[in-house]
């Protein structure tokens, strides 16, 4: 009887498993990848989250300390946009917080930074935060510059982030701009070049309404947040790119069941032949 089970068994040609497991290296690469995905998201939310129960005059607060322990004279954008998502270490939660306030609220942020000179360059003082942290926000803003921030801040809210990549995606390959920025996104919301359709300063605010989104899209080629998107990444945004990510905490996973018996199913089952 052993005779013959050996033969049984020396009769089947060693399976060929290289390829079932480079796959299932694939697969668990790409689970890693989608994980790193998730955990980047949720440091997002996180900070976004506690900048939306932050008051201006809390965040302008915090940012003016922040800025004088640390020698810093003036923020823009893109400043804030690596305090909030790719911040020094041993910088406080509440200072990312703090910075993702201003770019989720662009119309406090600019009523902050036209304080001392009139023009959105988009370029703060420390002395315009400290300002702003003693309830000078408090005082009425000109109506035009009021008006026309919430004019903006409304049509981008009206927008989708897939709308929204499309439009800055074709504004910038008609004119031959080959990649944006938080600093480029502001001018192009509260201070555009003459001619600018309103609806590209609309996906402008939109993209700095939700820097979370934007993070998604100017991550997409590159990892880690340097805050810049070339013209590449809105239009793989516009054509459904973004439904692939990660949101609101789910992921579409691969299809992929961690027992490697379940992934390669031709292998031949040596126990049914062991018995017989």
């Amino acid at each position: 009887m052993t005779a013959v089970v050996n033969d049984t068994v020396s009769s089947f040609s060693t399976p060929n498993t290289d390829d079932s497991f480079s796959s299932e290296n694939q697969n668990i690469k790409q689970l890693e990848q989608q994980v790193d995905q998730m955990i980047n998201q949720a440091l997002q939310q996180s900070s976004s989250s506690l900048g939306q129960n932050t008051t201006g005059q809390d965040a302008a607060g915090t940012l003016a300390s922040y800025m004088n322990q640390n020698g810093i004279s003036s923020l823009d954008p893109n400043k804030l946009y690596q305090l909030a998502n790719n911040p020094p270490a041993g910088t406080p939660p509440e200072v990312s917080s703090a910075a993702s306030y201003m770019l989720q609220n662009p119309d406090v942020y600019q009523q902050i930074e036209t304080h001392d000179v009139s023009g959105a360059d988009g370029i703060s003082g420390v002395g315009n935060f400290e300002w702003a942290a003693q309830g000078g926000l408090d005082s009425e803003p000109s109506s035009s510059t009021t008006d026309s921030m919430n004019s903006t801040s409304t049509q981008g809210a009206m927008m989708g982030a897939q709308d929204a990549a499309g439009t800055l995606s074709s504004y910038m390959s008609q004119n031959g701009i080959s990649s944006l920025d938080p600093n480029k996104l502001y001018q192009l919301a509260n201070n555009p070049p003459a001619g600018t359709p309103s609806d590209v300063s609309a996906a402008a605010s939109y993209m700095l309404q939700n820097p979370d989104v934007y993070q998604q899209i100017e991550t997409h080629d590159v990892s880690g947040a340097d805050g810049k998107s070339g013209v590449g990444n809105f239009q793989w945004a516009a054509q459904g790119g973004l439904d692939q990510m990660v949101f609101d905490g789910t992921s579409q996973l691969p299809d992929m069941n961690l027992d490697l018996s379940m992934n390669m199913p031709n292998m031949p089952d040596y126990t049914q032949t062991l018995s017989a």
